[in-house]
């Protein structure tokens, strides 16, 4: 009864050592849980941003002020023809191009242009993102510079073949309409050179069998017209 008696009195001055190791375990599982699933969030917050500019890099680079000097710019408002010229030289074996290929019908000069990505939310005007808000950024520096300002420019809306023609035509042509109000709002542009032209779903430069084609068929487009 003794040794009974001293063993249940040690058990009862043992209980709360007992139940503070419990409660400072079940504290330290908490803590652990709590920093894997902030560390959790963390990655995966950078994992999304990481999608985020790997997706504006597969749908197309930013296109700076400098480049739309450079593409849009000079005293002709053409570009050269691409390919080769077709200066024809008449001998036995032919006509022929200087370079020595079969002689090609010459290509008419074709317009100066930049095509864009602006990122509109679904069936809207609105910009759906900082990255089309940069690129409208870098467009009203390049038209407001003195290398393009007075020039005469259109903007071309384009849509991806989702919903009827009527339906695209009329989006793509507010979308342009919103871009040059955009940098007529926000920037010291020739507002009267700028001309809006809306061309919906007909003229894609991807397929529209995925959303990676659509992404570029939804698109702006700065054409040189003089």
């Amino acid at each position: 009864m003794l040794h009974a008696t001293r063993y249940r009195t040690l058990c009862l001055a043992c209980a709360p050592c007992l139940l503070a190791g419990v409660l400072a375990g079940l504290l330290a599982g908490l803590l652990c849980t709590a920093l894997a699933l902030a560390q959790g969030t963390a990655a995966g917050q950078r994992e999304h941003q990481r999608t985020d500019q790997g997706a504006n890099r597969e749908a197309g680079q930013m296109v700076p002020k400098d480049e739309f000097i450079r593409q849009l710019g000079g005293q002709e408002p053409t570009a050269p023809p691409s390919g080769s010229r077709t200066m024809r030289l008449r001998g036995p074996a032919g006509v022929k191009t200087v370079d020595g290929q079969p002689g090609q019908p010459e290509q008419a000069p074709r317009p100066k242009e930049v095509a864009i990505l602006i990122h509109f939310r679904y069936g809207s005007t609105e910009l759906a993102d900082e990255f089309s808000r940069s690129q409208l950024r870098e467009a009203g520096q390049a038209f407001s510079s003195p290398e393009l300002f007075g020039l005469a420019f259109e903007i071309g809306g384009h849509t991806d073949s989702q919903g009827s023609e009527a339906y695209n035509l009329e989006l793509s042509r507010r979308r342009a309409q919103a871009v040059k109000d955009a940098l007529c709002r926000g920037y010291k542009v020739d507002c009267g050179a700028l001309e809006v032209k809306g061309y919906g779903k007909s003229e894609p430069v991807a397929g529209n069998d995925d959303e990676a084609g659509r992404s570029q068929n939804r698109r702006v487009v700065f054409k040189r017209l003089r």
